[in-house]
């Protein structure tokens, strides 16, 4: 649910006192709620109306500033020199607000608690990988398609072993087992005394077919639009790099099995060793291509934390997931671990999380908040099979990844076409994260009294450079065109999808209107 904050102040802060004299002489400060009276004319959007085809104006690059929060934006913006101004703070909303690349991750593919932007799956290799050289992605895109109905992107990753309850264990391609791919004993990390399998990870035979498997996803996959990221998988329990072979002796057949593995994701060559069927230690050259477009994350699992440094040292935008949110021994863990790294890491690629299953009490709850804040989390996955309280969890999902916030915006509210029209805008990214996955251009139009735009003017800050704790300001002026006809309009404003043009975030302010454009307030264009 989002509900409107109540406080919303008039008190304009300046940026000099030669400033504050400026603003009492020719600026009218208001808030939205007086661009809503019933004597201003606001857009109202009909459907059935033709659309009007907007003139696109051209102007010098507008200036973006950022600075730290405490600090006032600056700037060449001048009330003194475009005649009548009004300034206005939008109210922000409160709650969860869904965006592209970030936020909500269900288990459900119906019924779920919140919406989501991006479906997350888990796949096993034999579903993948029908018969040496055969790839059926069906499962994939079926994913893809039910996400699609949503208006939302995909993730998943891919298992070599699901033990008990879940699955068997190990996970390889019949084919491949019955080529003499080995096949070793583990245990169900769930139910006491169940035995599981594993593939032998270390196994030339494994390490091959594993390797063109990953070049084949790499193929279909890599820099695909509809595809968020993938989980760099396929080794251990669940693909979670959670395995009794895991050894972190240096040079030890496992140590050299993982980073091999890893390069598969990542692209790279090598020469490494790997146990033939018969025993004998063979040295293996590669070269993988590896996904150089599309989001990678790596798993991190408490004491085993090498093949996680690795990958991070290897290129700096992997990101990073774990499975167990809420549990205070594995997030005091993660935090002695790799919190530095984490740390380090959070301004250039994503921070993901799943919620540890039995983590749904209130107390549970308040902890996983707390740590998903401290590590600047962008994505949040479900776990509870219905458990827990919905506003415990949507206080947290609340400043989950981005949540951009217009704070201030000063702007030309009379003039006539022979005047440039100027902004002086202030944003704020009150989120955890930045949005690292793409940019969307600001879309600024003016709009009549049907809703139609007339006059679009578009900036392109990078918002991917938008990070929590920085406020962004952003100036810019625009020649009106001489042909614009006198009369009242309505200030809009959006963040368009580069590809449509067509509004794609919303923003955590009021006053979004059915097309998805935000109201800012009036101006007026005289003779």
């Amino acid at each position: 649910m989002q509900l409107p904050k109540s406080d919303c102040s008039n008190v304009l802060t300046l940026v000099t006192l030669f400033a504050s004299i400026l603003f009492m002489v020719a600026c009218n400060t208001t808030t939205l709620a007086d661009y809503l009276e019933p004597d201003i004319p606001t857009a109202t959007p009909q459907a059935d109306l033709p659309t009007a085809t907007p003139e696109a104006v051209t102007s010098p690059s507008p200036t973006v500033e950022e600075v730290e929060l405490e600090a006032t934006p600056t700037g060449e913006f001048s009330t003194a020199s475009h005649g009548s101004t009004r300034t206005v703070r939008p109210e922000e909303l409160t709650g969860y607000i869904p965006n592209p690349y970030m936020g909500w991750q269900d288990t459900q593919s119906r019924n779920k608690r919140f919406d989501e932007t991006v479906g997350y799956r888990r796949f096993n290799w034999s579903e993948l990988n029908p018969a040496k050289g055969v790839y059926d992605w069906d499962r994939i895109e079926a994913l893809r398609a039910d996400m699609a109905q949503q208006g939302s992107a995909i993730s998943f990753r891919v298992r070599t072993a699901q033990p008990p309850p879940w699955g068997k264990g190990q996970t390889m391609p019949d084919w491949l087992v019955n080529s003499g791919a080995v096949i070793t004993d583990s245990s169900s990390d769930i139910l006491e005394g169940v035995s599981s399998s594993e593939p032998l990870y270390s196994d030339c035979l494994f390490l091959e077919a594993q390797g063109q498997f990953i070049d084949a996803l790499h193929q279909k996959y890599d820099g695909d639009p509809q595809v968020a990221y993938i989980d760099i998988g396929s080794y251990g329990n669940y693909g979670e790099w959670d395995s009794a072979q895991y050894n972190e002796t240096p040079d030890s057949l496992d140590w050299h099995a993982r980073r091999r593995i890893i390069d598969m994701y990542l692209g790279g060559e090598g020469t490494r060793p790997c146990q033939e069927t018969d025993g004998q230690i063979t040295q293996v050259d590669y070269d993988y291509v590896g996904f150089q477009q599309t989001q990678l994350i790596m798993p991190y699992t408490p004491w085993l934390t090498d093949s996680l440094v690795y990958a991070l040292e290897r290129r700096p935008d992997i990101g990073v997931r774990h499975d167990a949110l809420g549990s205070e021994s594995h997030q005091k863990r993660y935090r002695l671990e790799i919190g530095d790294l984490v740390h380090e890491r959070w301004p250039h690629a994503p921070i993901i999380f799943e919620y540890y299953p039995q983590s749904y009490t209130a107390e549970a709850l308040q902890s996983a908040k707390d740590f998903a804040t401290e590590m600047h989390a962008s994505f949040i996955h479900e776990n509870f099979d219905g458990r827990g309280d919905n506003n415990l969890i949507e206080s947290l999902l609340e400043t989950v990844g981005y949540r951009l916030v217009l704070k201030e915006m000063t702007y030309t509210s009379e003039l006539s076409p022979r005047e440039p029209f100027a902004m002086n805008m202030t944003w704020e990214n009150t989120g955890l994260a930045p949005p690292y996955f793409k940019t969307y251009p600001l879309v600024i139009s003016f709009t009549d009294g049907q809703g139609r735009s007339v006059l679009e003017r578009q900036l392109e800050p990078d918002i991917r450079d938008w990070l929590p704790g920085k406020s962004v300001n952003i100036i810019d002026q625009v020649q009106l065109p001489t042909n614009l006809p006198p009369g009242d309009y309505d200030l809009k404003l959006a963040f368009v999808d580069p590809a449509t043009g067509q509004p794609a975030l919303a923003l955590a302010i009021v006053g979004q209107d059915q097309q998805g454009r935000y109201l800012i307030g009036p101006v007026k264009v005289v003779p």
